[in-house]
């Protein structure tokens, strides 16, 4: 559970951070599924030098690479050349060495300092293992009594009111610090059978929320998760109803 805690703190951290673009050199934008955050995604690519020599590929092998977004199972460059794409697409890019390998450089392969070229193409792009969902979605959950956990800060819930059947519990501070007695929260609302359960997370504007839905389904077991697609957010833009607490 502390590793748990960890990953989750890791992936918020650096979801926040602002980093240097990348260059798109050339595009082919494909027809199929859109890449989103946690996405599991099918490559083919080859990664070169800027004067052509190839340092990596797997083309022609057997098998693509399988990532998912937002995991940091790739270098920070080629994931910001994959997300956001689509199936089918396929792209030239450019990665500076600050999102690649930096300084160190990558062993004996990979020098320091040194920006490198990907050309990759989009074989297959699936769902991650929770559900995005709408506010008249998270709507039939809440009337069926599924448990929907408001995970934003106080001041955001008197900032905008919260949603009627919602419970709150804060994720993450406002100095990004996680909430260790959230998954006490959690348990006290579901009971024993608590990974068979449906539970929906709120967040601002869906992003933070997505963090913390995607470790509950893939590494806490949970077969039922939603997530408010937009956060609260996109409730407000639909102009659904909020309440204030006094």
């Amino acid at each position: 559970m502390k590793k748990y805690f960890l990953i989750l703190i890791s992936l918020f951290i650096c979801f926040n951070l602002t980093a240097t673009e990348i260059e798109i050199i050339s595009d082919k934008p494909g027809n199929g599924k859109k890449i989103i955050y946690h996405s599991w995604v099918q490559i083919e690519y080859t990664g070169s030098f800027e004067n052509g020599e190839v340092f990596d590929t797997n083309v022609g092998k057997d098998r693509p690479l399988v990532v998912q977004m937002g995991m940091k199972e790739v270098i920070p460059g080629f994931e910001q050349g994959i997300m956001g794409t689509t199936k089918g697409t396929k792209r030239k890019i450019r990665i500076p060495s600050e999102l690649a390998y930096g300084e160190k450089g990558g062993g004996d392969v990979i020098p320091p300092n040194t920006d490198l070229i990907f050309e990759f193409k989009i074989i297959d792009v699936l769902d991650p293992n929770y559900k995005l969902i709408s506010p008249d979605e998270l709507i039939v959950l809440i009337e069926k009594n599924s448990i929907a956990l408001d995970i934003r800060t106080e001041d955001q819930w008197k900032k905008t009111g919260i949603i009627k059947g919602t419970f709150q519990e804060t994720a993450f501070s406002k100095e990004g610090k996680f909430n260790v007695y959230l998954m006490d929260k959690v348990r006290a609302l579901a009971g024993a059978e608590s990974q068979n359960i449906e539970i929906a997370f709120i967040s601002n504007d869906g992003e933070t929320a997505s963090i913390l839905g995607n470790a509950f389904a893939e590494d806490l077991g949970f077969k039922n998760v939603f997530v408010l697609k937009g956060g609260i957010k996109a409730w407000i833009e639909d102009k659904k109803a909020l309440i204030f607490e006094k």
